[in-house]
C-alpha cells in the first residue's frame, strides 16, 4: 500500500504553528484546526491546556449605560498564560440572545428565550440541545422581548414566584443558580446534566438519551454547591450536611437511587468570623474536589466597601446633608478554605493549596495544578462575580466582583480590569477538559462511593 504524502501544511515545524497561532483571532484559531491533522493536533494542545476567561465586549461594557445590559453577549476569551484577549469577529447568536447558567468540563451550558437549555463547546463549535425546563421552573411560557428581558407566564401550580418579567442575572438568581456536567459529551460518554434551581431548593438531573428531567429526591434544601465527580452528584447543604447521589443507581422508572448523608458541623472560625461581621456582607460556599481531598471554600462578600477595603454598613455611607448613600460596591473581602476528614467528619483548615490554584465563580468549581500551565499563581484562588441576587440591584455596578487572591498572604489582584462597574454577562470560566484530564495521573481521587 502506497504510503501517505505529507501535505506542505504537515511540513511546517511545530515552533512555527505556535507562532502563527499565537496571533490568530479565536474563530481563526477554532478554523485552522480543521486544515490539517498536524494543524489540529497543534492548535488542541494550544487551547485545550489552559484556563480562559469568556467575557463581554469590552466596548459595549465601557460604552454603555447599563440600561441594556440584556442585549450584551460573550464576545472574547481572555488567555491567562498570554495575558491576552482573542476576540470573536462576530458574536454568535447564542451569545448574544441566551443566558449562560454554567460552565464545565469545557462546556457552556445556556438557557434559551423559551426555557430550553443547550450545551456549546467554543474549542469544537459543537452545539447540543437539551429537553425544555418550562415545566421543571414551573413556567408555562418564557419569551425573551426585543430589550432582551425574559417575558414569563406561570403554571398554575407554581408558588415561587410572581414576578412576569426578569432580566438574565435574575434567571440565575431565581431560575437555574448552576448547571454542571457529570462526563464529557465530545467523547460520547454517558454523560448527564445537574441543575441546581428554584431558589436552590431543587436539583434536576438530565441522563444523555432521556427526553425529559428528573427531579432528584433531595432531604436537607437549600443547597449551597453542587459538584460531579466520578458519576457521583455531592451537594452541600444549608445544614452543612453533603448529600450523595450515586448517578449510576436507578430504579426501573429512571429515579436515582442510592443515596447517603455526610452531617458534619460547621467550621468554628467561619461560624464566629460570620458572626462578627453580621450586617457587613454576605458569605457563599463552594465545594472542589482537589486530588483526594474534598475541600470547602467560604467566600465572604462585603455589602459596602470603601476604596481602602475597609468594610461599612449603609448607614455609614449617609450624612445629615445628604440621605442618599453613596455607590460603594459590594467587593469579595476574604477566603476561607477546609478539607473534609472523612474518618472525623469534621472540616480542617487548609493554610496552603501548595500548587494548586482554584476557580470558582459561576462554573463548576475546579483545582489545576499550576505545572499544566505558566503563569499561574500557586496556592491562589482565581473567582469571578456569581452573587446573582446583587447584579440586578444598581445599574451601576453587577459582575464586577472578580480578581485573584493569594491565600498565603491574603491579598487580591486583578485579573482583568474594565473601566465599567457594571459588566452583564459576568465574566465566566471555562476550563477545557483536556486540562483537568492531564491531571489525573498526578492525583489519585478517594471521595466515598468512588473507588
Amino acid at each position: 500500500m502506497a504510503k501517505r504524502r505529507k501535505s506542505l501544511a504537515d511540513q511546517v515545524p511545530t515552533e512555527i504553528f505556535w507562532s502563527i497561532f499565537n496571533k490568530l483571532s479565536f474563530i481563526d484559531l477554532i478554523q485552522a484546526k480543521a486544515v490539517c491533522s498536524s494543524w489540529n493536533l497543534a492548535a488542541e494542545e494550544f487551547v485545550s491546556k489552559m484556563p480562559w476567561l469568556m467575557l463581554p465586549s469590552k466596548k459595549e461594557v465601557e460604552e454603555g449605560d447599563g440600561a441594556f445590559v440584556n442585549n450584551n453577549g460573550y464576545n472574547g476569551f481572555f488567555n491567562l498564560c498570554k495575558n491576552r484577549v482573542y476576540n470573536l469577529k462576530t458574536t454568535p447568536m447564542e451569545f448574544r440572545e441566551s443566558c449562560c447558567i454554567g460552565s464545565s468540563n469545557g462546556w457552556l451550558v445556556f438557557l434559551e428565550h423559551k426555557a430550553v437549555p443547550f450545551l456549546f463547546n467554543p474549542f469544537k463549535q459543537i452545539k447540543i440541545h437539551l429537553p425544555s425546563v418550562d415545566y421543571l421552573l414551573g413556567l408555562k411560557k418564557m419569551e425573551r422581548n426585543e430589550d432582551g428581558v425574559y417575558e414569563l407566564d406561570y403554571l398554575k401550580k407554581n408558588q415561587r414566584f410572581f414576578f412576569k418579567v426578569c432580566g438574565k442575572q435574575q434567571v440565575r438568581e431565581c431560575f437555574i443558580q448552576k448547571a454542571i456536567l457529570s462526563g464529557k459529551p465530545d467523547c460520547n460518554e454517558n454523560f448527564g446534566v445537574v441543575l441546581l434551581c428554584n431558589n436552590r431548593e431543587e436539583i434536576a438531573y438530565h441522563q444523555r438519551g432521556y427526553n425529559s428531567w428528573t427531579v432528584i429526591d433531595v432531604s436537607h434544601p437549600p443547597y449551597r454547591d453542587i459538584i460531579c465527580h466520578k458519576n457521583h452528584l455531592y451537594a452541600l447543604s444549608d445544614n452543612n450536611s453533603i448529600e450523595v447521589w450515586d448517578l449510576g443507581g436507578r430504579d426501573y422508572v429512571g429515579r436515582i437511587v442510592n443515596k447517603s448523608d455526610i452531617v458534619l458541623p460547621f467550621p468554628d472560625k467561619s461560624h464566629t468570623k460570620g458572626n462578627s461581621l453580621r450586617g457587613f456582607g454576605t458569605s457563599k460556599f463552594y465545594l472542589v474536589e482537589s486530588c483526594d481531598d474534598l475541600l470547602l471554600i467560604v467566600r465572604f462578600i462585603g455589602d459596602y466597601v470603601d476604596f481602602d477595603g475597609t468594610l461599612l454598613t449603609e448607614w455609614d455611607l449617609l450624612t445629615e446633608s445628604c440621605t442618599q448613600p453613596k455607590i460603594c460596591h459590594y467587593r469579595t473581602c476574604f477566603f476561607h478554605v477546609y478539607k473534609l476528614d472523612f474518618d472525623e467528619l469534621k472540616w480542617v483548615e487548609v493554610e496552603s493549596l501548595n500548587d494548586r490554584a482554584l476557580f470558582l465563580g459561576g462554573n463548576q468549581s475546579v483545582s489545576v495544578s499550576v505545572q499544566s500551565f505558566p503563569n499561574c499563581e500557586t496556592n491562589s484562588i482565581y473567582f469571578t462575580d456569581d452573587c446573582w441576587e446583587k447584579m440586578e440591584e444598581d445599574y451601576n455596578y453587577g459582575g464586577h466582583d472578580m480578581g485573584i487572591y493569594n491565600i498565603k498572604d491574603e491579598s487580591f489582584k486583578p485579573i482583568y480590569e474594565f473601566s465599567s462597574d457594571k459588566i452583564q454577562p459576568p465574566p465566566c470560566w471555562i476550563i477545557p477538559s483536556a486540562m483537568l484530564e492531564s491531571q489525573l495521573g498526578q492525583c489519585v481521587a478517594s471521595l466515598p462511593g468512588c473507588n
